[in-house]
């Protein structure tokens, strides 16, 4: 907790700093001229004259005649099992990169159930394998000063290794063990899901990410391409360790596997390795097909992300493009160029430059292997955002008449061709390019004759590019921010348009409408009361029954874990809970100490030297105490006939079947669960506030223990957002000790005292 109100105060303490370093760092207005400086100075002399017989040319220079390019031939192999290996040697440095592309481990081959297990699988390879721990990979590859890393791509897997010569022996041993025999642990599943929920909570904030990712998923419909590559929250908590295993197994096979080495290794030591490392590794008869082909669209869609906080509108605007191996890749990346792929191009120049709405817009063909899309994107200001919209439109609608001047096209030409060789000058850049050109079946030649092939672009091939790729009357629109604040100036930009509008807490994109389906649960009725009052009453029964009426204080200590992005940490608490309503618990962390209190009115947190009052979560105080123990506090509540709940049914919980019971208590709803047999409360579900919104949390209890008659639940496990968030155990319970009051007693909080 301290730790999240220290971060608030950071960043507003970031927050004014930038607004008075954003009046800080404005240009300084220009000195008036002085007598002494009323002539030019030349800058090589000091006097800013221009020499006599030196004339000025505003003009930019004539691009020089284009200049012999030979891309490096790499030395290939195809070993037994399939694995197709290529080699770009250069001595210049004593390094060597390897890149292992695995074609048939994109996340276009995640399931529909399960959109981002690809990445996921990925993320695990380097987190522990059949005869090393995560650490142990980690400690290997630091000691050596390389690089070993694994990520999944729309397409592939690609996993990168980086270390000088004398190490390739030692990183090959750790690359061929993380992609052979990874241990898709429960522990560093758990770990990486944490991550995963932490990021996916902040970026489902973000319009820019909000607008891409819908803006993906209606252009492509329900070819996976749409979905989100890491996954959605839902989809995060719910990942098993078999669903990795099996992923890997099924999609990992040297015959659809691509490695390259490039750097400071010869082609004969590069296959001697590849052969060492990856040579038994079997390969697979049975490999993923193509996924389905993405629908094509009729007519002019807008989709609104309503944000209502949001201070600029993100715009995304485009259909489906080109395949990577399609004919008309290059042709349509020169036109690209001159539509908006570059600083220079005709979208930023109108959007941003003419226009002032903008700091930047772009457009770009999106390849992919079995399909693609085009995009154009830019910001705005929210009341700006239907003349923006409208600017794009009407851009993409010019340049489908194929209106290019023989300028433009130059330039494009020119440079696309130019960079190409810039871009292919270290042996990884080329490598790389080798890689791509196999996974994607281009020509073996594609790589040397690329920039002969942009130069031999015609006008009449960016016509028909653009006829193609830029008829306005039917594209995908998608816009996230206040939507209030532009909604009907848009309506009046684009009339015919077909409009769907979604606010952002409800959006998900792998539903067929993009909508959260509401959450369904049983309807109070009074036979589901009376269920409902019956199992709360055995349960209550069982765990005291009116002996627990008799527990006025509890005071009992325990410890445990606590699981966050950057690892464990042992936590110990004491509490003292005063019965109804107060809390008092002594929290020991590794670095740090605090209080926390709760008079059932006020919450405060006391550190060492400061308190900070947190009455606006008193709930979530309350809400604890209630369920100590495993439900006392709801228990007494239940026996003096103060609470009631309705029965909803039967549900797993941790593979057994449970009772469950809707309460809705002081301190907010709650789901109850518990064991038929015992009759003892399992487990609970409930929201919490956080610090980018509301978590959904299920706490267990187990291990429950007799105390004086009264059965006291002596381990939990606290599981947010489907990621292990804490766990602990008691140490001892006390019954009815004496309360002082003082410790209850709030504080000042502007002196701490």
């Amino acid at each position: 907790m301290k730790r999240a109100i220290e971060r608030w105060i950071f960043l507003l303490a970031v927050v004014i700093l930038a607004a008075t370093t954003s009046v800080a760092q404005q240009p300084a207005p220009a000195p008036p001229p002085s007598s002494t400086s009323d002539k030019p100075r030349d800058q090589k002399n000091g006097t800013g004259v221009v020499p006599p017989g030196v004339k000025l040319d505003p003009n930019m220079p004539a691009p020089a005649a284009p200049r012999p390019f030979e891309f490096p031939e790499p030395a290939t192999k195809t070993l037994s099992n399939g694995l197709r290996v290529f080699v770009v040697t250069d001595h210049r440095e004593p390094a060597v990169a390897a890149r292992l592309v695995i074609m048939t481990a994109g996340s276009v081959q995640d399931p529909g159930s399960a959109p981002g297990l690809a990445q996921m699988t990925a993320n695990l390879l380097t987190q522990g394998t059949a005869t090393r721990s995560a650490k142990e990979i980690a400690d290997a590859i630091d000691f050596v000063g390389g690089m070993l890393n694994a990520q999944a791509g729309k397409d592939s897997t690609t996993v990168t290794l980086q270390v000088v010569r004398k190490d390739l022996s030692t990183g090959l041993d750790l690359m061929s063990d993380i992609v052979l025999h990874p241990a898709f642990s429960a522990e560093e599943l758990d770990r990486q899901r944490q991550q995963l929920l932490s990021t996916l909570t902040v970026q489902y904030s973000d319009p820019e990410y909000l607008a891409s990712l819908v803006f993906s998923r209606v252009v492509y419909g329900d070819s996976p391409y749409g979905w989100p590559g890491e996954g959605t929250p839902e989809v995060a908590k719910k990942l098993q360790r078999d669903q990795l295993a099996k992923f890997h197994d099924g999609n990992y096979a040297p015959n659809q596997t691509l490695l390259a080495f490039a750097g400071d290794v010869t082609p004969e030591e590069a296959f001697t390795a590849a052969e060492k490392y990856f040579g038994s590794w079997q390969k697979s008869t049975l490999m993923p097909g193509p996924p389905a082909a993405p629908p094509t669209i009729s007519g002019l869609h807008i989709w609104l992300v309503d944000k209502p906080d949001a201070q600029q509108t993100q715009i995304r605007v485009g259909k489906l493009g080109v395949r990577r191996a399609d004919p008309d890749y290059i042709p349509a990346a020169v036109t690209n160029r001159v539509f908006g792929g570059g600083y220079n191009s005709r979208l930023n120049t109108e959007v941003r430059i003419k226009k002032g709405l903008t700091y930047g817009a772009y457009s770009s063909f999106n390849p992919h292997r079995y399909a693609g899309s085009f995009s154009a994107g830019t910001f705005t200001r929210t009341e700006m955002t239907a003349e923006a919209t409208k600017l794009v439109v009407e851009l993409i609608t010019k340049m489908s008449t194929g209106d290019v001047t023989e300028k433009e096209l130059d330039f494009a030409r020119d440079y696309l061709a130019g960079v190409y060789p810039i871009q292919s000058e270290t042996a990884e850049q080329v490598a790389e390019r080798v890689l791509s050109a196999a996974a994607f079946g281009l020509p073996a030649d594609y790589n040397r004759t690329y920039p002969d092939k942009v130069r031999s672009v015609t006008l009449s091939q960016v016509e028909a590019m653009g006829q193609r790729y830029f008829a306005a009357k039917d594209l995908d629109i998608v816009l996230a921010g206040n939507v209030s604040m532009f909604r009907d100036a848009l309506k009046k930009e684009f009339p015919i348009a077909t409009y769907e509008e979604i606010p952002y807490d409800q959006l998900d994109v792998l539903a067929a409408d993009l909508r959260r389906p509401k959450e369904k649960s049983a309807a109070a009725t009074p036979e589901s009361f009376e269920e409902g009052k019956r199992v709360l009453l055995a349960a209550a029964k069982a765990a005291g029954g009116e002996e627990l009426t008799s527990v006025k204080s509890l005071e009992f200590t325990e410890s445990g874990n606590l699981f966050a992005s950057n690892g464990e940490n042992h936590v110990a608490v004491k509490w003292l809970v005063s019965y109804p309503n107060r809390s008092h618990g002594d929290v020991s962390l590794p670095n740090d100490h605090v209080v926390q209190i709760c008079d059932g009115k006020s919450a405060w947190l006391q550190f060492s030297d400061h308190t900070v009052e947190v009455s606006q979560v008193v709930n979530e105080f309350e809400r604890g105490l209630s369920l100590f123990g495993g439900g006392w506090g709801v228990y007494r509540e239940v026996l003096s006939g103060e609470l009631a709940g309705h029965a909803i049914g039967e549900e797993e919980i941790d593979g057994k079947k449970t009772q469950g019971v809707a309460v809705q208590a002081p301190f907010g709803g709650v789901k109850l669960y518990f064991d038929p047999d015992t009759h003892l409360l399992v487990a609970a579900r409930y929201q919490s506030v956080g610090q980018h919104g509301p978590m959904d949390n299920e706490q267990r209890w187990s291990d429950y223990r007799p105390v004086d008659g009264r059965q006291f639940a002596y381990s939990t496990v606290i599981f947010r957002d489907g990621a292990k968030f804490v766990e602990s155990a008691v140490q001892d319970v006390q019954l009815n000790p004496k309360v002082d009051d003082s410790l209850f007693a709030k504080p000042d909080v502007a002196t701490g005292k």
